[in-house]
């Protein structure tokens, strides 16, 4: 188990605000003002509409990747149009920001490559080894699982059950930010090689 245990993940963002605000964030044309009228959009209450904002935040003008999505621009905003590339996007957006996410998404990649579903009480005993068993992971799962699934990277054929839904990159720019979110939390790993084993890739219908 880590020694700093850091989850972090809170508020579940629905992909329509979260595509909205990463287009705003790319033209230029945001604040905090604007990020919570998106969230009045879907939430209610003074504190939920704050959570809902430090998350907008978090996963666009606080991202990893917004300086490379910035510098492409108008090869990203043409890239929302594609499902597929949208789906890559947005699901590296979660998990270029949080660990955890990028834990969650590489244990069931590791778990794909063997079996077609994995069980929701299989990720809480795995991700609780690194985690611990406290409130915050069932709440941090309730989070990021249901992102997933709404980007369209994952599905949910019954309560308790999840499938891989694999996609071909359309754009080289939707690739890009989906391999730099992989080496911002292995930056040790030579940018030099192909990494099609790693169940961080499991989910490309090209590997």
């Amino acid at each position: 188990m880590s020694d700093k245990i850091t989850i972090g993940l809170r508020q579940r963002i629905p992909m329509s605000l979260l595509e909205m605000a990463l287009t705003a964030v790319l033209s230029g044309d945001y604040s905090r003002e604007y990020f919570a009228e998106l969230a009045a959009t879907e939430y209610n209450g003074q504190n939920r509409i704050a959570k809902t904002v430090t998350a907008i935040s978090q996963l666009t003008d606080q991202n990893p990747l917004i300086d490379l999505l910035r510098e492409n621009k108008d090869e990203v905003l043409l890239a929302l149009r594609n499902r597929a590339d949208r789906t890559l996007i947005l699901s590296s957006l979660i998990i270029a920001k949080f660990e955890f996410a990028y834990d969650i998404f590489t244990l069931l990649g590791k778990y794909f490559h063997v079996q077609d579903q994995v069980v929701t009480a299989l990720i809480t005993q795995k991700m609780s080894q690194k985690y611990g068993s406290n409130r915050s992971l069932p709440n941090a799962m309730n989070c990021a699982l249901p992102m997933f699934i709404e980007a369209g990277i994952l599905h949910r054929p019954k309560i308790g059950f999840f499938e891989i839904r694999k996609v071909a990159p359309g754009t080289a720019i939707a690739r890009r930010a989906f391999d730099e979110a992989f080496f911002h939390w292995n930056p040790n790993l030579s940018r030099e090689l192909p990494y099609p084993s790693h169940p961080f890739y499991k989910y490309l219908e090209e590997v």
